[in-house]
């Protein structure tokens, strides 16, 4: 029986966490170390891709909630981390010594200039991008000043608090990745975060690119007329 509201981790050590990875690579995964399988998302999706590119802009903790560590440890993918709150700064150098971190406010970064820099001239994609920094209209504003013209992003999360009332950025943003060609597979992830609500709470969007990603894939998940999407029924799905 899948755990709707409470299954946050995964753990091959977990008799009742019985998901369904099943993709090349997958025997790898001991546990997962994101906040709400973002990092099993991203891996299945891709089907276990290695050497995978991605941009955090959001990071945090290098490991604990950490959506790329588990890319970047398991599946050796490489890319950038963008953090603002100084007092993570210690722990990526001791944790995370090989990946790429840079302490920066994400509002004031030119991105065409340096994900040039970061991911070479003629690289054109990234594999994951996560956005997801404080309030979500700063997510939004990061959004808007990546350049979209000169690079695609194979998978996306975008925070959205939708649970908060504000829903500027997660409706602007649905507008502006629906019309770049991206699609849409978990519309208002929920998780349960008690100490905000007694019931799932709207916080993220996940989206996928159609151009790389199987429309099998698209079809099978794609939630339109869902209200609320649990992570833990896209990582069951056996795809």
């Amino acid at each position: 029986m899948i755990r709707l509201l409470d299954t946050w981790k995964y753990s091959t050590q977990d008799p009742d966490c019985a998901i369904q990875l099943l993709f090349p690579g997958s025997e790898l995964i001991k546990e997962n170390f994101s906040q709400a399988f973002q990092d099993l998302f991203v891996i299945k999706m891709l089907n276990g891709k290695t050497n995978g590119t991605y941009l955090e802009v959001g990071a945090n903790h290098p490991t604990f909630h950490n959506n790329t560590y588990l890319l970047h440890h398991v599946y050796k993918w490489s890319g950038l981390s963008i953090e603002f709150d100084p007092s993570c700064f210690y722990d990526w150098p001791q944790l995370r010594p090989e990946s790429n971190f840079l302490l920066a406010d994400a509002l004031s970064i030119d991105y065409k200039k340096a994900m040039q820099m970061w991911f070479g001239n003629n690289s054109g994609r990234v594999d994951y991008l996560q956005l997801d920094i404080d309030p979500s209209i700063n997510t939004l504003t990061v959004l808007k000043k990546l350049p979209h013209e000169d690079f695609r992003f194979s998978v996306i999360t975008f925070e959205t608090d939708a649970y908060t009332g504000d829903l500027r950025a997660r409706d602007e943003s649905r507008m502006i990745l629906s019309s770049l060609g991206y699609e849409l597979i978990g519309a208002d992830v929920s998780v349960l975060f008690k100490d905000i609500s007694p019931t799932p709470i709207a916080f993220e969007d996940w989206w996928v690119d159609p151009l790389v990603i199987s429309s099998l894939k698209v079809g099978a998940l794609i939630n339109k007329d869902a209200h609320q999407f649990f992570p833990q029924l896209l990582i069951h799905q056996n795809i």
